[in-house]
């Protein structure tokens, strides 16, 4: 009778991790992530002297989607509107910034009020390099309108709730027809450099 009972409790057991075994498995589907509030994007922009202007800038996300440990697609939706000026200038100032880079000179908000990252797949690069990077994020960044590729590297940790992206990257804005003040013949104190300079912390939850 004891071995009769032994023989059930063996025979559950297999059960139980045969079950555990496919839950696993069925777990490795793709789920949508939720940005938290909060989730912002700091830019730079110099000057050829090495004078730059800094801010802050909102970000979103459309259908952002995690499987494993791997984020396989989505949009991060940045609205213009939001853009903040950080560096030390008097309110007015500030105020004066933020409208012109939202003019047709630069992001020209009326006609393109979000600019959009899709995210096509983000590779392990299989080990940390100096800036504690671990992925590679592939996309595309729609500016002005227009849509061009670009890689970004990141820095992301995955845990069971949430999921955290830290990305420090240039672009040059005036491949994306973004072009003021960035004649070769202008003065060193006019020209501003054509790359842009952004460090991304995001932060969502797991659903």
């Amino acid at each position: 009778m004891k071995m009769k009972n032994l023989l059930v409790v063996f025979c559950l057991t297999l059960a139980f991790a045969a079950c555990e075994k496919e839950k696993d498995v069925d777990n490795d589907v793709d789920e949508t992530l939720v940005l938290k509030a909060g989730s912002t994007a700091k830019w730079k922009g110099y000057l050829e002297t090495g004078y730059f202007n800094s801010g802050t800038i909102q970000l979103d996300a459309d259908d952002l989607q995690l499987n494993g440990d791997k984020i396989t697609g989505g949009d991060i939706i940045i609205p213009v509107s939001s853009i903040i000026i950080t560096n030390d200038l008097s309110d007015d100032d500030k105020v004066h910034l933020a409208n012109h880079l939202k003019s047709p000179d630069f992001f020209d908000m009326v006609t393109h009020p979000n600019v959009v990252y899709s995210i096509s797949d983000a590779e392990i690069t299989g080990k940390s390099d100096a800036q504690g990077n671990n992925y590679l994020i592939k996309g595309t960044l729609k500016l002005l309108g227009k849509s061009l590729p670009l890689d970004i590297p990141a820095k992301i940790s995955i845990s069971k709730t949430e999921v955290k992206v830290q990305s420090i990257f240039k672009f040059d804005r005036t491949k994306w027809g973004m072009t003021f003040a960035s004649d070769p013949g202008l003065p060193a104190a006019d020209k501003i450099k054509n790359d842009i300079e952004v460090e991304i912390n995001l932060q969502a939850t797991r659903h």
